[in-house]
């Protein structure tokens, strides 16, 4: 698959979200190395393969090959760092973002407990309104779809000194809030935990060892990845998600049952 048409930069915080159309016409969403933002490749591959295995609604992506010489035709390219391999993820046609929504229903509901569960697990701080992208098949009804996780583990950029310290509280995200209210069961989310808890750890190693060679992920900070995913699925997702229930989740069903 090759790149044919160079269209956009879509806005974003890191001004890395590419618009090509590939030679197969279809229209994807690339990204590519960044030396100030080392982790971004390296975290979307990794969410979007554990999102794949938890079913949850994530475009189909892949790691395309486009020629050093089309990459330096975009705009800014002296930015990015040349790699073999892009992280590329097929754009959404006909979606706007949570912003750009009055949501009367989520039509894919069931997949909304998974998502908060999944941004607990891998501490994905950036969970924003922008992050998620909605198409609408009737009035007011949208099927949900989770965007850009360039930022799990709590940075585009981090250390393995960092993986040590990421944050075991309640994130504020008015977006996990907004799915909250279309969540009946809260069984939902133990049963996304514990899928979690049954990923198996051949899994990701494997999926660690896809990454590319000049994404420059080292081996022990390969096996460090590991160990603080098998940590918090075991130790802190539990914990987090029943806080996320008492403090989130049944306050706003109360609410809504209350009108």
């Amino acid at each position: 698959m090759n790149p044919k048409q160079y269209h956009k930069l879509f806005e974003s915080k890191t001004n890395n979200a590419h618009f090509i159309t590939f030679d197969n016409n279809e229209n994807y969403v690339v990204k590519l190395f960044k030396g100030t933002e080392e982790k971004a490749l390296i975290n979307e591959w990794l969410a979007y393969c554990l999102a794949r295995y938890m079913e949850l609604p994530v475009a189909p992506s892949c790691l395309v090959e486009m020629p050093k010489e089309f990459i330096d035709t975009i705009p800014n390219s002296d930015q990015f760092q040349y790699t073999v391999k892009q992280f590329a993820s097929k754009y959404i046609e006909n979606s706007i973002n949570a912003h750009e929504a009055t949501i009367k229903n989520i039509i894919n509901h069931n997949d909304l407990a998974g998502i908060i569960v999944f941004d607990y697990w891998l501490c994905n701080t950036d969970r924003t309104r922008k992050n998620v992208l909605l198409q609408e098949r009737e009035e007011g009804s949208y099927f949900l779809w989770i965007i850009d996780h360039a930022e799990i583990f709590g940075s585009f950029s981090w250390i393995t000194n960092d993986l040590h310290h990421l944050p075991q509280k309640i994130m504020k995200s008015a977006t996990h809030e907004m799915m909250a209210q279309f969540i009946t069961d809260e069984e939902d989310f133990k049963k996304q935990v514990k899928l979690i808890q049954t990923i198996p750890i051949q899994l990701l190693e494997e999926i660690l060892l896809l990454i590319p060679c000049d994404w420059h992920l080292s081996l022990e900070e390969q096996e460090e990845i590991i160990k603080v995913l098998i940590y918090r699925r075991e130790q802190v997702l539990p914990m987090l998600i029943e806080k996320f229930i008492k403090k989130v989740h049944r306050p706003i069903r109360n609410s809504q049952i209350v009108r």
